[in-house]
């Protein structure tokens, strides 16, 4: 795999550990954020190491796995998930969005969901990673 693939998704991980540190310590809204941002970067690394091509210039984390179903299907649970997470890379940082302080927008039990499933994905495409 290139080296440039292994950057974008040695830095996917370290974002899914910054996620359950952030959900740690009670901040459920960057908890999120991390989660969104694991994926965003898993699926980029994987575009250039699988794919052998530059992934679009997005936050949406459904329409980069889109390309990548075929090397690791999730089911329609996660493929949902995957649709649900996206906006909260907006949502998390801006209260204009997120229509109030997303610190009191995203809850503990949202970021628990979105920890497990984000963990979910993680596992599925382990192989191609490891």
């Amino acid at each position: 795999m290139r080296e440039e693939a292994k950057w974008w998704i040695e830095d996917a991980k370290r974002s899914l550990l910054k996620a359950e540190k952030m959900f740690e310590l009670g901040f459920y809204e960057d908890c999120v954020f991390n989660c969104q941002q694991a994926l965003e970067k898993l699926f980029k690394g994987l575009w250039i190491g699988l794919l052998r091509k530059r992934p679009p210039k997005t936050h949406n984390v459904a329409r980069l796995y889109s390309a990548l179903e075929k090397q690791a299907p999730l089911d329609d649970e996660l493929k949902d998930f995957l649709s649900l997470i996206s906006p909260y890379y907006f949502i998390t940082r801006y209260p204009n969005i997120a229509m109030g302080l997303p610190s009191e927008v995203v809850t503990k039990s949202f970021a628990s969901e979105c920890l497990t499933k984000t963990r979910r994905v993680f596992e599925c495409f382990q192989r191609l990673i490891s």
